[in-house]
């Protein structure tokens, strides 16, 4: 997909007060950790659009990119290692919750896992979360440029194999742009199946 025109057009700190439900929603979901920010900006073209930190657990609310006018890319706070209070950490997670459940125009999630380390404790307990609710789902496998080829081929079968034949798993990089392409497939094929009137029941 060629990103025309991407730009920041709200965010939620509070279940409910997400901008309206008009287009078609993808949300980025990750370990505060593994790359998120930098995902976002490469898929999107847009180098700053959002924002990256050396320290991880920055981003305590939704925020929402509007994309070539047609649909939306939803960034999802960070679970995991996150900076801040230990009660505003344990308030994200009603926040996230609320939003994958009620978000009507939800087309899809992309989780994002250390191709390294593999899903732990929090990326099992959401893509369980996101089996149950039968939401589309990827997995993009970050820094796999880090790893050597035969190093990446064989985490990349193992964590498919770990994640189940109903979830594409796609290696990314965001310095070298390897699985763009892929995950931008994807992410198509769920913005039009999910058109104006939201995800089908």
């Amino acid at each position: 997909m060629k990103v025309e025109a991407a730009r920041f057009i709200g965010a939620a700190a509070v279940p409910g007060e997400y901008p309206r439900a008009e287009l078609p929603e993808i949300a980025i979901a990750g370990r505060s950790n593994v790359g998120k920010s930098s995902l976002i900006n490469a898929l999107l073209g847009r180098r700053g659009l959002a924002r990256t930190s050396r320290t991880p657990g920055r981003t305590r609310q939704l925020n929402f990119f509007l994309v070539n006018e047609a649909f939306v890319v939803v960034d999802l706070p960070g679970y995991g290692f996150a900076a801040g209070p230990a009660e505003e950490r344990e308030a994200w997670g009603p926040l996230v919750e609320g939003y994958l459940t009620d978000r009507v125009t939800l087309a899809g999630v992309l989780v994002l896992v250390d191709v390294r380390r593999g899903p732990e404790g929090d990326e099992e307990q959401l893509l369980g979360f996101l089996r149950a609710r039968g939401l589309p789902a990827a997995v993009a496998a970050t820094k796999i440029d880090k790893l050597g080829h035969g190093a990446a081929k064989s985490a990349l079968a193992t964590l498919a194999r770990r994640v189940g034949d109903e979830m594409p798993v796609i290696g990314f990089s965001a310095r070298t742009g390897a699985g763009r392409v892929e995950l931008w497939r994807v992410m198509s094929t769920w913005v039009a199946a999910c058109g104006r009137a939201g995800r089908p029941s």
